[in-house]
């Protein structure tokens, strides 16, 4: 049974901070910026990590930064806590006094609220580092949204050393989850993600003499339509296109056609096989044509694992925390990832933090102009992640 009078400690500093989070949040989300350009914002990371008078380290894997607090008997255990920092390249459709001020650029993932929420956790744990036992690191890492991905780089910075982190712990918003409730789903939780670039080679000219011509834009249309067979809901596996461009005219046909999507899988085996069925399908149209097809594909984040028992605790000290129905279980998601690259090091939760409130209209999806939170959901959330760390 976890201390129930350290809990009401984190509950009441919890509230205590609300303003001061929802404020670093405002800030934030007024000012993004894109992944490895998050140079203002670590800067205010990296200063509210000193005033709180932790040991900072600066400049990690580029922009990153390193928050470490030393409780009682610092020896006994070191838990990390990790926040993403970049922004999207998506204009905000906000009336928002805190609407992005950086046309073209927004908070539309929540990371402004991920890095708030865990300043707020830093605060608590701060406040109580005579009465908590352990190192505990704060990570704040760049470019969540691009490969190369933040967390591997922050990985080979070392930021899992001196001392080593023995479990982490990350979370992520959910605009279709209520505020006040958090999600958690223990073993294989989401997707590996692929970016895959396609270059179809064919021969272009006038479009109306069709005896001379390679047109690349049937062939394309004929690999989409093959490709489209890759994707299979039951195992799960997705593998989706969101561009095509073939820069041709009524009466012009172009000479190349290029093509950029996304592979999702949650079994290693299987995201090989995709792939090497990807390059398969792509020569074996193209060779119909006598033509060929250049095939690109970018490996990005591995499956997240959520270590199951530490996953499961954190399920019951949620209930604990809050009272029964706070804590859900959640169903995977194709959704992909980078805190995944800590869960292959080492044992790891990452859960999602309700931030919908339908009453209120906040129910915009991520990666949408209009996405907003319902920012109560920043009154208690500080709170759990800094209880969860104490108690893991």
């Amino acid at each position: 049974m976890a201390d129930k009078t350290l809990s009401r400690k984190i509950q009441r500093l919890s509230e205590k901070y609300f303003e001061k989070v929802v404020a670093l949040r405002r800030q934030i989300h007024a000012h993004p910026e894109l992944s490895w350009q998050e140079k203002n914002t670590a800067q205010l990371v990296a200063e509210t990590l000193t005033q709180l008078g932790l040991q900072v380290q600066t400049n990690v894997a580029g922009t990153g930064v390193v928050g470490i607090l030393l409780g009682k008997n610092p020896a006994k255990k070191c838990v990390a806590l990790r926040a993403d920092m970049d922004a999207l390249p998506i204009l905000e459709n906000s009336e928002a006094a805190y609407c992005s001020t950086i046309k073209g650029v927004m908070h539309a993932c929540g990371h402004d609220v991920h890095t708030a929420n865990l300043l707020g956790a830093a605060m608590i744990l701060a406040e109580l580092k005579n009465e908590i036992e352990g190192t505990y690191k704060f990570i704040f890492q760049p470019s969540e949204e691009q490969i190369p991905s933040g967390a591997e780089a922050m990985i080979k910075a070392g930021v899992l050393q001196n001392p080593t982190v023995e479990k982490m712990i990350g979370l992520h918003v959910t605009p279709e989850m209520e505020s006040g409730t958090f999600g958690f789903c223990a073993g294989k939780f989401m997707a590996s993600s692929d970016e895959i670039y396609l270059t179809i080679n064919g021969k272009g000219g006038h479009a109306a003499r069709v005896e001379e011509l390679k047109n690349p834009l049937l062939i394309a249309a004929e690999i989409l339509m093959e490709l489209r067979q890759l994707t299979d809901i039951q195992k799960p596996v997705v593998l989706s296109f969101g561009k095509i461009e073939g820069k041709g005219a009524t009466n012009i046909v172009p000479d190349k056609v290029e093509i950029a999507g996304t592979l999702r899988c949650f079994d290693e085996q299987l995201r090989a096989f995709t792939q090497k069925q990807i390059q398969f399908i792509c020569q074996t149209i193209c060779e119909k044509y006598i033509t060929t097809c250049d095939v690109h594909i970018v490996k990005g984040s591995p499956v997240l694992l959520n270590d199951v028992s530490l996953t499961q605790f954190a399920y019951s000290l949620t209930d604990e925390y809050f009272g029964a129905g706070a804590a859900v279980s959640v169903p995977v998601r194709m959704g992909s990832e980078d805190f995944a690259y800590y869960t292959h090091h080492i044992p790891s939760l990452f859960y999602r933090l309700g931030t919908g409130n339908k009453k209120r209209g906040v129910t915009s999806g991520l990666h949408t102009p209009t996405f907003d939170i319902d920012e109560t959901s920043l009154k208690h959330s500080p709170g759990l992640m800094a209880w969860l760390a104490e108690n893991v």
